[in-house]
């Protein structure tokens, strides 16, 4: 909060005769104080209006802001005075007022187009003698917006082929990561499989007569009889 506050009291800072507001945070604002109630104090800075709880504020010192000053000279200038208008220009971004400055410059394109001072403080430039937007000088020119930027065309050729190597090693890498799954699942299920192996085979080895009766079979010692063919019983002990 008080970070956002002193960035936007810098854009009028550097002069003593604004209104002041001093809060309870450290921070400070200058501008032009638009409306004061029991709840609120709204002041406009120029690239906008902030409004303030007075519980925030310590103090307030009311003075004549810049933005103030450059309503005063804006309305003391006639509409088709071009120079008025571009020495206001030029003295509303001295003061950060990056809004009104614009608004100056404007208007004094409206009296004179091509008006050099005007149209480069506009952003605007010539080509083949004509005054036009940024944008559109780029485009005279053949440059190509890329990404918000203009560029060259071979800019932009080399920003293509290095953009379309980007995604070849993205590809590339993708698959390698597939296939580096595939194989551990592979890998994976190939252990399971043994190991069931193995325990079937423990099975497997295990005596038979530990699957019947609860233990181990016993073997009679006493007489068994054994019969041969054509002869009648043998008995053997």
């Amino acid at each position: 909060m008080r970070a956002s506050i002193l960035l936007l009291a810098a854009l009028v800072a550097g002069s003593v005769s604004a209104d002041e507001i001093f809060l309870k945070s450290g921070g400070q604002l200058s501008g032009r104080i638009v409306s004061r109630t029991a709840t609120e104090v709204t002041i406009d800075i120029g690239a906008g209006r902030i409004t303030v709880p007075p519980a925030q504020i310590v103090r307030i010192e009311a003075g004549h802001s810049p933005l103030q000053e450059y309503e005063d000279r804006a309305g003391k200038l006639a509409a088709t005075d071009a120079e008025g208008w571009l020495a206001l220009g030029a003295w509303a971004s001295a003061h950060a007022l990056g809004t009104q400055s614009r608004e100056a410059y404007t208007r004094a394109l409206a009296v004179a187009p091509d008006d050099p001072r005007a149209n480069t403080a506009l952003g605007r430039t010539q080509v083949d003698g004509r005054w036009v937007s940024e944008d559109e000088g780029y485009r005279a020119r053949g440059f190509v917006q890329y990404r918000g930027e203009w560029v060259s065309p071979p800019e932009y050729e080399a920003l293509q082929r290095q953009e379309a190597a980007d995604a070849a090693h993205e590809r590339e890498l993708q698959a390698a990561d597939a296939r580096a799954r595939e194989a551990q699942a592979q890998a994976d299920e190939a252990e399971a499989r043994a190991r069931e192996a193995e325990a079937q085979a423990q099975q497997v080895a295990e005596p038979y007569w530990y699957g019947w009766g609860g233990g181990p079979a016993a073997w009679s010692t006493g007489t068994i009889a054994v019969r041969q063919p054509g002869v009648g019983p043998a008995w053997r002990r």
